[in-house]
């Protein structure tokens, strides 16, 4: 039987900086009513005026997405009879994309006017468009790091490094910053700013090489 070459293996990771050059914005609608066909107008003319304010301000129609509609039986509990049904909740979600600028500021307190209490901003997402230069950066950090720790291995073993048998790009450790989903930095002043703040990104790599 032939034995298995000595080998060793090592995950390297790295991590990279990019500036988001847009954000997407999250807005929810919601209306409740004592039937669905209420709630269901209630919540379309709210976002219709959520529409209509973002293409006044400049948004375009194609960027206008809507991500999800769900409508919810709202039940209370009555004494001598159980479970009642006490109306209807449509929600919708639209997700828009703008521009960091100084008019960003003015179209998101338009969008929460418009719609009263049926609108609410649910949060942003800052966005980096083309995020390949970080991500090449961030696997030349993660391919150092594993040839770091590898010829530090050999040297502890009493080894040298011989010829590389495999490297492969696996799911870096969760529990930081995504790729293209960083916080928000919120500049407080009075104009309450909108700034981009940085990006990380991070990239794991797993590489084998042979012992000498």
């Amino acid at each position: 039987m032939t034995d298995t070459p000595r080998s060793i293996t090592v995950t390297g990771q790295g991590t990279a900086q990019a500036a988001p050059d847009h954000f997407n914005i999250n807005i929810g609608i919601e209306a409740s009513q004592p039937t669905v066909r209420a709630a269901y107008s209630t919540a379309s003319e709210a976002v219709n005026a959520v529409t209509a304010t973002l293409l006044a301000n400049g948004v375009e129609q194609h960027s206008v997405s809507s991500t999800s509609l769900d409508v919810r039986v709202d039940t209370r509990w009555q004494d001598g009879t159980g479970t009642i049904v006490t109306g209807y909740t449509v929600s919708s979600t639209l997700t828009v994309p703008l521009d960091y600028g100084k008019d960003t500021e003015d179209v998101i307190a338009a969008v929460v006017d418009t719609g009263n209490n049926n609108v609410r901003l649910n949060g942003l997402s800052p966005v980096v468009t083309d995020p390949s230069a970080a991500q090449d950066a961030a696997r030349t950090a993660a391919w150092s790091d594993a040839l770091r720790a590898a010829e530090l291995y050999a040297r502890l073993a009493g080894r040298t490094l011989g010829e590389l048998s495999g490297v492969v790009e696996v799911n870096a450790p969760q529990g930081g910053p995504r790729p293209m989903m960083a916080r928000a930095a919120l500049v407080a002043d009075s104009a309450m700013a909108i700034a981009p703040g940085q990006s990380d990104v991070t990239i794991a790599v797993q590489a084998t090489w042979l012992l000498n």
